[in-house]
Parts: C-alpha cells; structure tokens; sequence
C-alpha cells in the first residue's frame, strides 16, 4: 500500500466478487484482492453506489489498482475498519507481464 499526495492506493489479484447489497438509497458490493507483495495478503474491499459499475467490469484473476479510503469506527469498545474504494482500474501492462508466452515446438514449414 502506498501513499502519494494523500491518495491511499492498493493493488493485486482480484480473488473472489461477492454479491451486491442494497438498501432503499443505498448499494454496496464487496471484493477481494490479494496483494502482489512477497507476502501478500487478502483485503476486503467495498464499493458504493456509482462505484459498483467499476467493479462490474472487472474479473476474478484481474489485477487492478484501486484508490482507496481506511475508515474505522468504535462498537462496544472494538474497532472496526472498512476499506472502500472510490476508483478501481484493471492494470492491463501487469498482466500482460505475468501472462506465460506460449511456444508450439511445430515449425511453420
């Protein structure tokens, strides 16, 4: 996770798209992304309203780029924190450099 000019952004694998939610103003649908680090990790990720028409355009397997914003909130004396992205662009130049050449051992003569 990196930050620039006060811009969270997170990138990875998308691994799983859950179904949508709504509410009578409101809809939300939650993915899952593993990071491309040595380590990586899984974040759950949230999109609201607008935003879901980014994710409907995306694949399980993509790697996206997301700009993101970390919220946490206080229950009971617990806090929760919720990552929701406000802009998330398939990276097409990292997928296109782990896509595997494949080569025919047939010649064309």
């Amino acid at each position: 996770m990196s930050t620039t000019t006060n811009q969270l952004t997170i990138n990875g694998r998308i691994t799983e798209i859950g179904s949508a939610a709504q509410g009578e103003n409101w809809q939300k649908q939650d993915f899952t992304i593993e990071t491309l680090e040595q380590y990586s990790k899984l974040v759950n990720i949230h999109v609201w309203n607008d935003k879901i028409e980014q994710l409907t355009r995306c694949r399980v397997g993509d790697i996206v780029l997301c700009r993101i914003n970390i919220s946490s909130r206080k229950h009971e004396n617990r806090y929760y924190t919720e990552v929701t992205a406000w802009k998330i662009e398939v990276d097409f130049n990292k997928m296109r450099s782990e896509t595997p050449v494949q080569q025919t051992s047939e010649t064309p003569f």
